[in-house]
């Protein structure tokens, strides 16, 4: 079974890929703002919304 985090962080991390493909075909953005997206969402954001949720079944 897949735990929630796993979850969360291959959404995330699908949903960056996809932006930044996507950003990249569809816009004219530099690469370090496609990169800049692409590590927001599939590294920093899983991290951040798994601790919230962390602490949120803590308590």
């Amino acid at each position: 079974m897949i735990s929630r985090e796993n979850k969360i962080i291959l959404v995330l991390a699908t949903a960056g890929l996809v932006l930044a493909y996507g950003g990249r075909i569809v816009t004219d953005l530099n690469d370090t703002a496609l990169i800049g997206i692409l590590i927001f969402v599939g590294v920093v954001a899983p991290q951040l919304l798994n601790s919230y949720l962390d602490k949120g079944d803590s308590d």
